[in-house]
């Protein structure tokens, strides 16, 4: 039998998070020298984020989000801030907690992150388009946040059925 949530050491976990948001950004950092910065591409760093919101969710605090999207910046080549501001607004407006549970429910966790994404892609439009002065383009941020939802779904699928079957143990 497993110990209790409290009981047990948070280092593996936070080696995990850590483990998962450098192999988003290393993804991230390959698609963007491959395919170059502009090329719409999914948003490994949002779900890494978002599915550990779920399974830990004191372990993704403001500071942790503003630095992962400051990486994502540095990582993909853009401007610094879009990403962080964006991933910090999407957290901020979009994320409740305890809504999330277990994590077992696909469909509330698919539609929260759904509206997730929806939020940090605005949110890196509207900062990209602050940041040059004139409107960027929105059909590129649009793609990339339909590809972050479609990839999401396979991975929140997943990580719903994994719940359901470790619920009882």
């Amino acid at each position: 039998m497993r110990a209790p949530l409290d009981q047990r050491s948070p280092w593996p976990g936070i080696a995990g998070l850590l483990i998962s948001l450098w192999l988003a950004l290393s993804i991230e950092a390959v698609a963007a020298r491959l395919f170059g910065s502009g090329a719409p591409f999914p948003n490994f760093v949002l779900i890494a984020l978002f599915i550990w919101s779920i399974r830990r969710p004191f372990f993704v605090s403001p500071p942790l989000v503003l630095v992962a999207g400051l990486a994502h910046d540095l990582f993909s080549g853009g401007p610094l801030g879009i990403w962080a501001l964006a991933y910090l607004a999407a957290f901020t407006i979009a994320r409740d907690r305890e809504a999330d549970g277990s994590g077992a429910d696909f469909g509330p966790m698919a539609a929260r992150f759904t509206v997730l994404t929806a939020v940090a892609t605005l949110g890196a439009w509207a900062a990209g388009s602050a940041s040059t002065g004139f409107p960027a383009p929105l059909g590129g941020l649009i793609t990339e946040g339909v590809l972050t939802i479609l990839v999401f779904l396979a991975f929140g699928w997943a990580f719903a059925r994994r719940k359901e079957r470790t619920a009882f143990y």
